[in-house]
């Protein structure tokens, strides 16, 4: 078997990247050549195909939607420059950025508070390539409640959110809802949901990880889960065990036993990579999983476990396909 061979020919998806604000912070700097240098370059030499790259605006709720619309034409016109790189609105797309091997981007929305509370400039976003988002941060804000918090649904501008994301063809991604919110979505969302970048519970007990219940309702709604490097520590002594604490030391093994974890209770196709690369923004590296470089080691090492080529292929972006199809 060329293992090298294999992974040079999957399809890689990462279905969670706040590069869109690094380029955008950066390039406010003074920067030049910042999505080349520290992005494009990486991204192609990992043999990636797709992201999926969040508008994360990270400011008062008043200068939301100034922000996102900032971080968007900077992302526009970025893409613009770049014969490779294609912003994915529809199946034809898809399609050929998959055929042609460029470098395909989905638009995301990290906290849909550059909405300022008016359902009618989602069809704004829409038009400028939105295709998937999350209802709120961490925060509470006034559609949903965010894992911060422990009590707090849905809002009725948030369930008129999803009804308006499932009309359009937006990917409701319930990253970073509570509980509360999360089952309010998952009774609410008529199209397969996503959870873009988080872990499983019951080896980490984190507020922004999944229970087992809730990982099973997103499996029977059609969706998938993007494992994500962050918040992944397994306890080492005794893996059995839930780890309450976070200490920064997680390592690509423990993101290892998450994947594993999640395939042995959902199966394969429900899985998938949302990595959350995030060392260009200032936070600590994953060992092991410090970048995009780091993305075929993982796929080695779901190999080197006796994983199946054709599972693994699900795991690395076949999974973000299928959920790009059933709303492009």
């Amino acid at each position: 078997m060329d293992k090298k061979k294999i992974i040079e020919d999957m399809i890689i998806i990462d279905g969670h990247t706040d590069i869109p604000r690094d380029v955008y912070l950066r390039e406010k700097k003074g920067e030049e050549n910042v999505f080349k240098e520290n992005h494009y370059l990486q991204l192609k030499k990992s043999g990636v195909n797709i992201i999926f790259a969040n508008i994360f605006t990270k400011c008062p709720p008043r200068d939301s939607m100034k922000v996102a619309m900032l971080h968007i034409e900077n992302l526009l016109g970025t893409i613009a420059k770049y014969d490779d790189v294609v912003l994915i609105k529809n199946k034809s797309d898809l399609d050929f950025v998959l055929k042609t091997e460029k470098l395909g981007i989905v638009l995301s929305l990290e906290g849909v508070e550059p909405l300022d509370s008016s359902l009618a400039l989602l069809n704004i976003y829409y038009q400028l390539g939105l295709r998937a988002g999350m209802l709120t941060w961490n925060s509470a804000n006034e559609f949903a409640s965010g894992a911060d918090h422990i009590e707090g649904g849905l809002t009725d501008l948030g369930k008129l959110t999803i009804e308006k994301m499932n009309e359009l063809g937006i990917i409701v991604d319930v990253s970073h809802l509570n509980e509360e919110s999360f089952w309010d979505v998952l009774q609410l969302n008529k199209r397969p949901t996503i959870a873009s970048h988080s872990n499983a519970k019951a080896l980490f007990n984190h507020p922004r990880n999944l229970t087992d219940q809730q990982m099973l309702a997103i499996a029977k709604n059609g969706g998938v889960i993007g494992a994500v490097s962050y918040f992944s520590k397994v306890d080492k002594e005794n893996p059995d065990k839930i780890r309450h604490s976070d200490d920064d030391t997680e390592t690509i093994d423990d993101f290892i036993k998450h994947i594993e974890y999640m395939v042995n209770l959902l199966g394969y196709d429900h899985v998938a990579f949302g990595f959350d690369f995030n060392i260009y923004l200032g936070d600590f590296g994953v060992e092991g999983l410090e970048s995009a470089e780091n993305i075929k080691d993982v796929i080695a090492l779901l190999i080197d476990r006796g994983h199946s080529i054709e599972d693994i292929r699900k795991i690395a972006g076949g999974n973000w396909i299928r959920i790009l199809n059933t709303i492009l």
